[in-house]
């Protein structure tokens, strides 16, 4: 009797893993037909919010917070096993005044509200090196330009910083399903060549600035973005993103910057 269910039981599991097993083929070949069949044009754009601090000390040793709303816009080209991006974000406020008084030196020190802004623009092409169909591994490069500018307020004082580097670029995917992905992209400067100045200068008199090629010796700077995707239709996706950046550039003076932003858009393919 034992015998007669134990091999009623077997056939049974065996019947249920072959048709999980049928199951989970046919759930895979849908997908890699959608995959197949996917619109490679993407653009998107989206706002959010930036949670900033830097140091500039080409003005004074100090740490200031800028925290303000960032616009970002971005789009992919996908053919075959290569993956082509484009980044772009902008973002302007107002950090608070700082003052400072150091009884030991007699020193007192006072700035007003300063003006800032911040553009970043990335170009990159990933080749497919890894991974499977629902999580595939892109590697390759990209060019990318950074600018920073502070202006003091109801002063002609400011303060420019300028980067163009070729960067060590990464896309890792993860299609979840056929409606939900979720890419992590990340890019790390390896030669460039930058503008800075020698200190916190006039707008209105000539004012150095010193331009030198800048490596890992002299800049150290990661960027990354976290994004999930959400598809409504054949054409249009939400999609929400973290971004990460800390960056470190040390000529003439010392300049450090921390950023953390949240975002929300949407996305067309076509």
């Amino acid at each position: 009797m034992f015998t007669k269910y134990s091999s009623i039981l077997l056939i049974i599991f065996l019947l249920n893993i072959g048709y999980a097993a049928a199951q989970t083929q046919e759930s895979s070949d849908l997908l890699e037909k959608t995959q197949s069949e996917a619109k490679p044009y993407r653009i998107g754009a989206g706002i959010g919010y930036t949670f900033h601090g830097y140091r500039e000390e080409t003005d004074l040793p100090l740490n200031r917070y800028l925290n303000t709303l960032i616009f970002i816009a971005d789009a992919n080209i996908e053919k075959g096993n290569f993956l082509y991006s484009l980044n772009f974000g902008i973002l302007s406020g107002q950090n608070n005044s700082i003052s400072l008084y150091n009884n030991e030196e007699f020193f007192t020190y006072y700035q007003r509200e300063s003006s800032v802004l911040r553009i970043y623009l990335e170009n990159a092409l990933d080749y497919r090196h890894w991974g499977t169909q629902t999580f595939p591994g892109y590697i390759g490069g990209a060019i990318r330009a950074d600018f920073y500018f502070s202006y003091l307020e109801q002063t002609i004082y400011y303060n420019i910083t300028g980067i163009i580097s070729l960067n060590i670029h990464a896309t890792q995917k993860w299609i979840i399903n056929e409606k939900n992905s979720i890419v992590f992209s990340a890019s790390l400067p390896i030669f460039g060549y930058a503008l800075r100045p020698p200190y916190f200068g006039l707008l209105y008199t000539p004012f150095d600035i010193e331009g030198r090629i800048v490596s890992l010796h002299n800049y150290l700077a990661f960027f990354g973005d976290i994004k999930y995707q959400y598809k409504l239709n054949t054409l249009v996706s939400l999609y929400s993103n973290l971004g990460f950046e800390l960056s470190s550039i040390g000529f003439p003076q010392p300049r450090r910057d921390a950023a953390f932003r949240i975002t929300t858009g949407a996305a067309f393919t076509f």
